[in-house]
């Protein structure tokens, strides 16, 4: 269903002040700069919130309306491909919300990972990139979530960057950050299984990770 069978006068499935009357349940609790992340349940629909509201004021009115935009403003470009948040919207300056994917981060869900399942996380990348939109941070396990069905979905596009207008050998760079971090899982799970170029991207991926000054940001952990 679209979010429009779901809304009511307000255009939203829901408003600020009926998630923070109703009971709800903390995922994740942010850092300074990051949000809390809650779930949500409105008339039998199950929601995710992102939430800055309970940082610094002053990261919460700069940064935190910032990112919110800026994360709301790629998943909507990737509306429409199964595999990513559907029906975002805006709760307020620091507050968004998307519909709850059920499903395990693929770091939990060693049986359900094939080789397919993998294929299919690459198509998935590929198409993201067509849209314009390079994540960044793949390489995190809490970013890639296994569906019951055994599909891949990727979450938290907080890194993100925009490939449109990039020059052709940064936007070359940014995609083979993404696809290196789908070939990590993928050759953890199935050691050798990669073939010859997928590991040649991943050995070049992973020599250029140690010039990276921003450590623990835009995908590169360690």
């Amino acid at each position: 269903m679209s979010i429009s069978e779901h809304t009511g006068d307000s255009g939203i499935p829901f408003t600020l002040e009926e998630f923070e009357r109703s009971d709800r349940e903390l995922l994740h609790k942010g850092r300074w700069g990051n949000a809390d992340v809650y779930s949500f349940r409105k008339g039998g629909e199950d929601w995710v919130v992102k939430d800055f509201r309970l940082c610094p004021p002053v990261t919460r009115h700069v940064w935190g309306a910032w990112m919110v935009g800026r994360e709301l403003a790629a998943i909507r470009k990737l509306a429409g491909i199964p595999g990513f948040p559907r029906d975002a919207f805006r709760l307020d300056r620091f507050a968004f919300a998307y519909r709850f994917i059920p499903g395990k981060e693929i770091g939990s869900a060693p049986a359900s990972l094939t080789p397919a399942f993998f294929e299919e996380l690459e198509s998935l990348v590929g198409k993201m990139h067509e849209r314009g939109i390079a994540h960044l941070d793949i390489r995190a396990a809490k970013n890639i979530l296994v569906s019951g069905q055994g599909n891949p979905f990727i979450l938290d596009f907080q890194t993100h960057a925009s490939l449109d207008g990039l020059p052709r050998f940064l936007r070359a760079l940014l995609v083979d950050v993404d696809r290196s971090g789908v070939y990590k899982h993928w050759a953890r799970s199935f050691p050798g299984g990669l073939g010859e170029e997928r590991t040649m991207l991943l050995d070049r991926m992973n020599r250029l990770r140690r010039y990276w000054i921003l450590k623990g940001y835009f995908g590169i952990k360690k």
